[in-house]
């Protein structure tokens, strides 16, 4: 019996032993690369490598003209000063060099040429530069110009240039469709290429990506364009942790950028299909001392009108859009059934309207975010919901 117990006692113990081995030995969810290089190059079809370098501005260049999409106000020299998520530009030109001008100790950008075919580069934080292009083959191309981080501040684009050896042609034709998407961080795809929550902040200016959030994801399989109204921590009646009361979506939505309410918005185009995702902010966090609502309970009765009131606004924005209301299950009643009584008013009212509510999200990026898998099946949900 005492042979049997030490026997029984001694494996129970290697057991133990074992798991924690295996543990330990478990590989770790890879950290985001730090730091971001300045500038990264990523091959085109073919292993074709760009020959790009962050150059001082250069003279006697000239600007293409731009498709221009994403909230922006005119700032000096013809530049355009944007802040909001999701800006991009787009040029043709007939040559072997192409040049683009930043102004911008904030952001990271990525550029493609020809959709990536012929070559692409990532740009982080670039300075008063321009990023200089050259030793193409001689050719016709199409170049992208995308901001894939969230700006704490405006910075200037100073558009896409071009020298001596490069012919100008006409900007490309707009997408068919515009798709805006209105939200928070989970919209602009905070730290969506992280797989683990616990992030430094540089961390998670890495990992961001707007261009692989579902928004993106959904434009794309829909063959449209996209614009994107989201920041994080923001909320429609509450930010997160009841933080800056005054800096909420209704107030800043309309804003060209979001922390120089002065600022003129350049003309935008109406959107086809407005998606807002609102309420994460608002029910992700608990409610403090000196805020308006003893409970949830309360908060989620007042969510519902202040949510039609938003939508309305966005109705006569874009008088032929359809409205599309993202909602985080996650959340509960308490976010489910204000966003269903505002899409039950808007049909009342004539307005096309889809509810889609969300199963809950794996939400294992940076700070307990959507991670790339997640905004994936978003995308699926939107794109069933809107072709359906």
């Amino acid at each position: 019996m005492r042979r049997a117990r030490r026997t029984l006692v001694f494996l129970l113990l290697a057991g133990a032993i074992a798991t924690a081995a295996a543990v330990w030995a478990w590989p770790k969810p890879a950290r985001p690369t730090i730091p971001v290089p300045s500038v990264a190059l990523a091959p085109g079809e073919g292993g074709t490598w760009l020959d790009a370098a962050l150059v001082p501005e250069q003279p006697d260049l000239v600007a293409l003209p731009l498709l221009v999409t994403g909230r922006a106000s005119a700032g000096p020299k013809g530049a355009l000063l944007q802040e909001w998520p999701g800006f991009h530009a787009e040029a043709r030109f007939s040559g072997t060099s192409v040049s683009v001008r930043f102004q911008d100790n904030v952001n990271r950008w990525r550029v493609l040429l020809n959709d990536g075919r012929a070559g692409q580069v990532e740009i982080s934080r670039p300075g008063v530069t321009d990023l200089r292009i050259r030793g193409l083959t001689a050719g016709e191309y199409r170049i992208r110009v995308e901001k894939i981080s969230e700006s704490s501040m405006p910075t200037s684009f100073g558009g896409i240039l071009i020298g001596a050896d490069a012919a100008p042609l006409p900007a490309p034709q707009p997408a068919p469709r515009l798709i805006e998407f209105i939200g928070d961080s989970d919209t602009l795809g905070f730290a969506n290429g992280a797989q683990l929550r616990d992030c430094s902040e540089e961390e998670v200016f890495s990992a961001t990506d707007t261009s692989r959030s579902f928004g993106p994801q959904v434009a794309a399989r829909l063959g449209a364009d996209y614009r994107i109204i989201a920041r994080s921590g923001i909320g429609l009646l509450r930010n997160f942790g009841g933080a800056s009361p005054m800096a909420r979506m209704p107030g800043r939505y309309p804003l060209a950028l979001p922390s120089e309410p002065s600022a003129a918005r350049q003309p935008e185009q109406p959107a086809d299909i407005v998606v807002t995702a609102l309420g994460s902010n608002d029910f992700g966090s608990d409610l403090t001392e000196g805020e308006p609502w003893p409970d949830r309970a309360s908060l989620s009765r007042d969510f519902g009108p202040a949510l039609l009131e938003f939508l309305r606004a966005r109705v006569r924005d874009n008088p032929a859009a359809m409205q599309v209301l993202l909602a985080f299950g996650e959340y509960g009643s308490d976010l489910i059934r204000p966003h269903q009584l505002a899409a039950e008013a808007l049909r009342a009212e004539g307005v096309r309207t889809l509810l889609v509510p969300l199963p809950k999200l794996q939400r294992t990026a940076c700070a307990w975010h959507p991670s790339d898998e997640d905004h994936r099946m978003i995308a699926d949900w939107l794109v069933d919901a809107i072709t359906r």
